[in-house]
């Protein structure tokens, strides 16, 4: 019984005015039917502690079904059919009925997605219509179904389905123009979870309050939150196991498109490609909150663009819309021509530290705690990114052979790798480990503890690690160091001493070799190579025409 079905049965029961004419005074001809696919235990408890109560005062006929087996032929099983309700039976092994999550089991499927949920109608449907047909038989009757204000296109569906005059569906919810906001707003003051079988904790669960969820942190984008489809979209982006960096990134981009759609009146179920233009557009003109320059960067414009994009997919997927606004770029491959996208992309090369801007960090770093000089020589041995350097265990070092094991779900990636550090590491690492057992009394866990006296001996966090560097950098007055220099650094280094792509590539942890590539231009080294070739035959006369400049002395 989910919010909305639930919301209808109240109602009914509370307000007389709410009822269909045909319902008798004493609802003696009201059968609430419910057809058990296998429920959340916690659903069906609510259901016994807030509804049931109304159904018994009122004597008011509850009809209980499931499925028997998987077939039509294994008929149906009357779990109860009683006016005096004291529990729901949601458990299969327990009540003998065929429960869905079997049927997946059976099969080797997954719950379906969205769409058209066969395994819902199924499940549902074929318990519902086997006993109408066996206590109904060809008597009509009137059908209220639980649809919102907002749920046009399936009561459109629904109401062709009539039985040849037998069934008069009806919608109380949508006549009273109820939201599901409203109904979930109507319920006894408690927060009533979306419907569902027990194993289904896929995206299309908008309202599954359960742990299976990964949880999203909602307040950072309630447009999002509010927006039905947006939120699905983003909680199955979350679900798939996606960074929480990039969930947070999604939101926000979406978050900003909704915000955009709101201000100029357009709905992104209509959305054209103007629209996404103008958008862009906006982008481009409002003033930049970190640098206060007009204008967002390119980066953060390209990275809403494609959260965006991924969105409206959603909807085309959905059968929302019929095709995507936000226009792909296509690359030149199979003779095709090459087609821009919306955006053009800037590619900046990441900034990396000359000979005396890194004397002036390690100047500045020798002032740092013993945990932080060691944090930095092993992101720069290891070529490590911020979660990587922080997510690191005791168990994860093999000091012996100067190794570190990457576990794959610490790396973005989600690749495990191994990388090396060096002998300052190593002389460092004998004695942070002395230390951190003398303050913590630790061998194994997190690597890199907290010193603060809030949160002593916890995990050190990601904000607590770029807050170091941002210290260390205005020490050395260099402004452009970050977390990811020391990283960047090393790989152009390994540039520079001619190791292989692929190397440079296995070592960072590159998926694609587009990504290595811009190491091996900014070690410059097949520009100091060319250049070596290319002036080779004029070297002897250079040298002779420079050599006239000492001679001045």
């Amino acid at each position: 019984m989910g919010v909305e079905s639930t919301a209808a049965i109240v109602r009914t029961l509370r307000e007389p005015g709410f009822r269909p004419p045909q319902l008798r005074a004493d609802l003696s001809n009201l059968i609430v039917m419910v057809a058990q696919t296998g429920e959340w235990h916690s659903t069906c408890d609510l259901v016994a502690e807030h509804v049931l109560p109304l159904l018994r005062q009122q004597a008011v006929r509850l009809v209980e079904v499931a499925r028997a087996g998987p077939s039509a032929a294994d008929g149906i099983v009357v779990l109860q059919d009683t006016r005096a309700p004291v529990r729901l039976h949601p458990d299969s092994e327990e009540h003998g009925f065929y429960a869905l999550s079997a049927e997946h089991r059976r099969n080797g499927v997954l719950p379906t997605l969205g769409g058209n949920r066969t395994c819902s109608a199924k499940a549902k449907g074929v318990p519902l219509d086997g006993w109408r047909a066996t206590h109904l038989g060809d008597r009509p009757y009137v059908h209220a179904v639980g649809y919102n204000a907002e749920e046009i296109r399936r009561i459109d569906g629904d109401s062709s389905v009539t039985l040849r005059g037998r069934r008069q569906p009806i919608y109380p919810l949508h006549t009273a123009g109820w939201s599901r906001e409203r109904c979930q707003g109507y319920l006894f003051g408690v927060w009533w979870p979306k419907s569902c079988c027990r194993q289904c904790f896929m995206w299309n669960m908008r309202w599954l309050c359960c742990h299976l969820m990964i949880t999203v942190c909602w307040e950072h984008f309630p447009l999002v939150e509010q927006h039905n489809e947006a939120r699905r979209w983003l909680q199955f982006t979350a679900n798939l196991g996606r960074a929480a960096n990039t969930v947070d990134a999604y939101g926000r981009a979406v978050h900003d498109h909704l915000a955009f759609c709101l201000l100029v009146g357009a709905d992104p179920a209509t959305a054209r490609a103007d629209l996404v233009a103008a958008w862009i557009g906006d982008m481009l003109q409002r003033p930049n909150p970190r640098s206060g320059a007009t204008g967002l960067a390119n980066a953060t414009i390209q990275q809403r663009v494609v959260a965006v994009r991924g969105f409206y997919d959603f909807l085309v997927e959905e059968e929302i819309r019929e095709r995507n606004p936000v226009r792909r770029g296509q690359a030149s491959r199979g003779g095709r021509r090459p087609r821009q996208g919306l955006v053009r992309r800037v590619e900046k090369a990441p900034w990396i530290p000359n000979e005396h801007a890194w004397n002036q960090i390690l100047t500045a770093c020798e002032s740092e705690s013993l945990r932080n000089r060691l944090m930095v020589t092993v992101a720069y041995d290891s070529a490590l990114r911020r979660e990587e350097l922080v997510s690191l265990e005791v168990g994860d070092l093999e000091p012996a052979w100067s190794l570190i094991h990457l576990r794959a779900e610490t790396t973005k990636s989600k690749r495990a790798r191994e990388v090396s550090f060096g002998s300052v590491s190593a002389q460092l690492l004998v004695a942070y480990l002395r230390q951190r057992s003398e303050q913590f009394g630790r061998v194994d866990g997190a690597l890199f503890l907290s010193q603060s006296r809030r949160n002593r001996g916890e995990p050190l966090g990601l904000s607590s690690w770029s807050k170091i560097v941002t210290g260390i950098a205005q020490r050395a007055h260099v402004p452009q160091l970050s977390t990811h220099t020391f990283r960047h650094l090393r790989l152009t280094d390994l540039a520079r001493a001619d190791w292989t792509i692929d190397e440079i590539a296995q070592y960072a942890g590159h998926r694609d070799l587009s990504t290595t590539l811009k190491y091996i231009h900014l070690s410059g080294r097949e520009l100091a190579a060319k250049m070596h070739n290319a002036t080779r035959s004029l070297h002897a006369d250079r040298e002779r025409r420079l050599a006239a400049l000492a001679e001045v002395w």
